[in-house]
């Protein structure tokens, strides 16, 4: 008989050892894949259909990257990682048949797809992928008892009991009803498309809070309601109410777990009719673990400050408030004018405000916390008179300046993973003790380094980060720098309307510190802008007041090649008017 046929015991590409089964891990994204690792580091991602090896070897990497997307997409095949594919797995038995069928005949279609990532990376990530591994395990064995213990139990709450307990908001009993009743969720999950809006925000908490508490005991549970929730928010023909608030609110209770879901939640701001919703989840996230919303790219929110939608603005300003976001200070303060009523829901009530109310109240809560530091900073000093001058700096500090300069020399040397992981290292420091030159200075090169990687993307959130430092801190020529840089990024995506803001926030700058030859520059990417979008006029007026610039400045050969160009669009012009 051969050994093909009878099923070979599944060992590792890499190091030939003999590998566990793989377990089912939560978050799950691409996929219903379960997963591994060998004590070499690979790990392995198992499709049972061996249809999906795209999303799989997506979710192999992003998990060998401990769910550090940012880094996984930056990472090169052959120069940072290997892959390697095993087909004709069985599952079920834990079993390896080459040939692709059984004794039986039948056929196995399951695919093992390895990553085995470079040394730098395990070294930096190879904790977290053990962490989810145990806790999976540990999950899927008390998950096992329960079921035992349960089979007997065939006890199911009404419709009717479970409403009275939302509408109570109790949590502590409908979370007793869900260990009992898995239709329990479901049940409350209905109650988002409630007439009654009071009774929807009430749906929307405690369907949160019960999946938070469940999470750990149940995470294929909750994290299949978590998939089913952000398809619906993604699919436009479906009821989606609630379904975004829904997340944020599980991620809220469980931000260790769910908290890398923050990056798709602020995805959905791409659909205008989702932006309340998105600012209200990522608020309350926020409000809870500012950390785990900053992470993310957020600073995207600082644009919906000047929404043409009073609603957009409001709870973009109520967002930034709850999560402490103090660069966004400035922006904040020009709306504490704006006297448009909205409806916001607090967390405890529905209530009526003026947009430029929630961002003065943003406003006082940030520096109202920025006083209390600065405070809290002072009093040694004011305790011992006899101490003049500043206080030494923490030796953590003095650590991560020194870390912060070996990063810049590996980055200089080309070693940017390594670079990378050091500056996210000394930027929790700086950030943790309000040394926000320091935090932009290291959002720079963080940003650097992926655009030397490629990685144009995820370039654009430390990138912002240190803009709204620069602007808070009123330093206009690095603001303008840093602009010029995001605006390089976007004109490389070919996002030209998002260019644009950027485009007009650099003009304004630069002519305040009254420099003409960059004022010549900005006009003539503005006119780039305006002439893809098809608004050849303003584009005609920007290229003209660019070459004036130019040509006033001495700089012939660049006014006379604007000249061409705008002999050319006016040509264009002129012919259509014809036509």
């Amino acid at each position: 008989m051969s050994r093909s046929m009878a099923g070979e015991i599944p060992r590792c590409p890499f190091c030939n050892s003999v590998l566990e089964p793989p377990v089912e891990v939560e978050p799950r994204r691409l996929g219903d894949f379960s997963y591994g690792s060998c004590r070499c580091g690979a790990v392995y991602v198992c499709d049972i259909t061996g249809h999906n090896l795209g999303a799989a070897m997506v979710e192999a990497l992003n998990f060998a990257c401990g769910d550090d997307w940012d880094l996984a997409w930056s990472l090169s095949p052959g120069e940072d990682f290997r892959d390697f594919l095993v087909e004709g797995y069985d599952h079920k038995r834990h079993r390896v048949f080459p040939v692709g069928r059984d004794l039986e005949g039948n056929r196995i279609k399951g695919v093992l797809t390895f990553i085995k990532v470079g040394r730098d990376v395990q070294e930096v990530k190879g904790g977290l992928v053990q962490e989810r591994l145990a806790s999976a395990s540990a999950a899927a064995s008390q998950a096992a008892r329960r079921s035992v213990r349960a089979a007997g139990n065939k006890k199911r709450y009404s419709k009717k009991i479970i409403f009275e307990k939302v509408k109570a908001r109790d949590l502590d009993s409908l979370v007793e009803m869900a260990r009992i009743d898995p239709l329990v969720l479901r049940k409350i999950q209905r109650l988002l498309y409630s007439a009654d809006f009071n009774i929807r925000w009430n749906a929307v908490l405690m369907l949160g809070g019960v999946a938070g508490v469940l999470a750990p005991q149940e995470p294929g549970l909750v994290g299949d309601l978590v998939r089913r929730l952000l398809y619906s928010a993604n699919d436009s023909a479906a009821t989606n109410w609630g379904a975004i608030e829904t997340v944020g609110e599980i991620i809220r209770h469980q931000p260790v777990t769910y908290g890398s879901f923050v990056r798709h939640v602020l995805g959905l701001l791409a659909d205008p009719p989702s932006r309340p919703a998105v600012l209200w989840a990522v608020g309350r996230i926020g409000g809870k673990h500012p950390r785990v919303v900053k992470n993310s790219s957020f600073f995207v929110l600082f644009d919906l400050l000047e929404s043409d939608d009073p609603v957009v603005r409001g709870h973009a300003a109520w967002a930034l408030g709850q999560m402490g976001a103090s660069e966004a200070v400035e922006a904040l303060k020009r709306l504490t004018r704006d006297d448009s009523i909205i409806e916001i829901f607090d967390g405890q009530e529905i209530r009526e405000v003026a947009v430029g109310e929630l961002a003065s109240s943003a406003v006082a809560a940030m520096e109202g916390r920025s006083l209390t530091q600065e405070t809290q900073e002072e009093k040694p000093v004011s305790m011992n008179h006899d101490k003049k001058g500043p206080q030494p700096e923490k030796r953590e500090v003095l650590d991560a300046r020194h870390k912060y300069q070996e990063a810049d020399i590996l980055k200089n040397r080309g070693q940017s993973l390594d670079a990378m992981a050091l500056f996210e290292e000394v930027l929790e420091v700086f950030d943790r003790e309000g040394l926000f030159v320091e935090v932009a200075n290291t959002c720079e090169k963080l940003g650097d380094l992926h655009v030397m990687r490629g990685n144009f993307k995820a370039c654009i959130a430390p990138y912002q980060r240190a803009l709204a430092i620069c602007e808070k801190e009123k330093d206009s020529i690095s603001s303008v720098i840093l602009l010029e840089k995001i605006i390089d990024i976007y004109r490389r995506l070919e996002e030209w309307d998002t260019a644009l803001p950027y485009y007009f926030r650099a003009l304004e700058l630069v002519e305040g510190l009254r420099d003409a030859t960059r004022s010549a520059y900005f006009l003539a990417g503005i006119g780039d802008v305006y002439e893809r979008k098809g608004r050849l006029d303003d584009a005609l007026d920007a290229y003209r007041l660019s070459e004036r610039l130019y040509r006033g400045m001495g700089s012939r050969e660049r006014a006379d090649t604007l000249k061409k160009g705008i002999e050319i669009l006016e040509g264009h012009l002129s012919a259509g008017l014809k036509g």
